[in-house]
């Protein structure tokens, strides 16, 4: 049983993920040391060709002085030729025994004894056989037949030397007498390289360091909106309806325009939350009406229809004409809840103006023969604005379906339109029972309708219209106001932005075959040509 209970175990992962400001402050710095380290690279090698040019003219002096001294030599250089030479202070010895410098704690005034002092430097001849006739010091480079003439770099001891080699020829004879080497331990050189590379390694340390706290600092200040959004979508994951946003960054840079663009989404998100909950809210008090309606119907027709044919007749047309009602209503509703998104669904619709105008017009004037409607548009044939068409056809009809609903004896309406440089301006006026002063703050409400108009059995509706037209324009991107006056009529007005780019195809199309139309003659007359 322990067993099957092990197998079934599964071991605890150790999670190895980092987090999004580890991740940007490593690059960072890692980048940045990355170009230090290439920085100090070239650094070194320029600092290092520059003094290895300087020793390398150095050794390149001391080998030219020690080829003058030693061009008047006739013959092969020897013991007893050269030293005197290079060395005043030599002591003549035996011929056999090799040439030994003393070393004077002062330096000489010649030049050439001056760079042979040097402790890093040995210089040292060697005959046409190879046999050593003069030596600074003991000679650290052993001459062969083999050794070439130039400069050589090798390294030993942890450090970069130089040998320099060059044949000695006699300036009376020109002939080969000898060879000169100089070797150049580098001391300087050596010891200048590695105190810069300590220097580089210990800036560079420094530089990581410095790198890494600024890195934290920029990428807390990064990644502070990013945390903040984060809170934010716990808070409003645990309460969808929270007016919790995130705080608003200066500037205008990529951060903040997320920031707002993160704010209008959650804004958006709530509203169209909100949208659901009143659509459920509106459809639940709406249809209880109808419903308690349709039941008392049926049940009046449970009870006494079966054998009274009247009762029979009204509860059926009654049911029917509630029916009737909740399908005008749930058709409605839809509507407005198609018009909270209608900018968005059609964002690249135009339309020309003119046209729709002179079509509701019309259709309006056959439909309804016992009003008398005035029209007056001022308008170019091209003139358009970025709305879709239906949607602007559907708020022209319910400004004159409610102008027409609530007029009284004088049956007269004026649609009327006209633009300016940016906008372009639709008037309905009519001339009915006008509007209370009370009520026009809250007429573009849903379900909203006057007392009057409640209590009136000749006006019908549920009340959006308005509404319905109040989100389709304001979607858009207008403005629909009213001015009415009791007993005087009502101004109903819609401001909606004007279209200046280029028409589609079509609608250029239209608005060119517009100018072809004669606005003079009656609705429904088509003019022959």
């Amino acid at each position: 049983m322990d067993r099957a209970e092990q197998k079934t175990t599964k071991p605890h992962r150790i999670d190895w993920r980092l987090s999004l400001r580890t991740k940007w402050t490593l690059i960072v710095a890692g980048t940045m040391v990355l170009f230090f380290a290439i920085f100090a690279g070239v650094l070194y090698q320029s600092v290092a060709q520059i003094l290895l040019s300087r020793e390398q003219g150095s050794v390149q002096d001391t080998l030219t002085a020690v080829e003058q001294r030693l061009a008047p030599l006739k013959g092969e250089v020897t013991m007893n030729s050269v030293n005197p030479l290079l060395n005043p202070n030599y002591i003549n010895a035996d011929t056999d025994s090799l040439p030994i410098p003393k070393q004077q704690t002062n330096f000489f005034s010649d030049s050439l004894i001056a760079k042979l002092s040097r402790e890093d430097i040995t210089v040292s001849v060697y005959d046409l056989h190879g046999g050593l006739v003069f030596t600074t010091r003991s000679p650290e480079a052993k001459y062969t037949s083999r050794t070439a003439e130039g400069f050589q770099y090798t390294r030993s001891d942890g450090g970069k030397h130089l040998i320099a080699t060059r044949q000695v020829h006699s300036a009376t004879t020109n002939d080969h007498i000898g060879t000169a080497i100089v070797y150049d331990r580098m001391d300087t050189f050596n010891a200048s390289m590695q105190r810069l590379l300590w220097q580089i390694v210990l800036i560079g340390i420094l530089v990581f360091v410095l790198i890494v706290i600024v890195a934290l600092v920029l990428m807390n200040k990064l990644i502070k909106p990013i945390r903040q959004m984060t809170e934010t979508m716990t808070v409003v994951h645990d309460d969808p309806n929270t007016d919790v946003r995130v705080p608003a960054l200066k500037g205008n840079d990529e951060l903040s325009q997320l920031v707002g663009e993160f704010n209008g989404m959650l804004d958006t998100i709530q509203r169209y939350i909100k949208q659901q909950q009143r659509f459920v809210q509106d459809v639940s008090h709406e249809l209880r009406t109808p419903v308690a309606v349709l039941e008392g119907h049926l049940q009046l027709l449970n009870r006494w229809g079966k054998d009274d044919p009247q009762v029979l007749s009204e509860s059926l047309g009654a049911s029917l004409q509630e029916l009737d009602r909740m399908k005008h209503l749930i058709q409605e509703m839809l509507d407005l809840t198609r018009a909270d998104n209608a900018a968005t669904t059609y964002p690249n619709a135009v339309t020309l103006v003119l046209p729709v105008l002179k079509t509701v017009y019309n259709n309006t004037v056959m439909l309804h023969g016992d009003f008398q409607i005035e029209k007056d548009f001022d308008l170019a044939p091209d003139t358009a604005i970025q709305m879709y068409r239906n949607h602007f056809e559907q708020v022209l009809i319910i400004l004159l379906d409610n102008a027409m609903k609530y007029s009284r004896n004088r049956k007269e309406i004026h649609l009327s339109a006209a633009t300016d440089q940016s906008t372009v301006s639709i008037v309905v006026q009519d001339f009915g029972r006008g509007i209370a002063p009370k009520d026009l703050p809250q007429i573009f409400n849903r379900f909203y309708r006057a007392d009057e108009a409640r209590s009136d059995m000749d006006v019908s509706g549920n009340g959006l219209g308005l509404s319905i037209a109040h989100r389709l324009v304001t979607e858009y991107g207008g403005d629909i106001t009213v001015e009415s006056v009791v007993d005087h009529g009502s101004v109903f007005r819609i401001d909606l932005p004007l279209y200046k780019g280029e028409l589609p195809p079509e609608e250029a199309a239209e608005a060119k075959d517009d100018h072809d139309d004669d606005d003079e003659l009656p609705p429904g007359i088509i003019k022959m040509s």
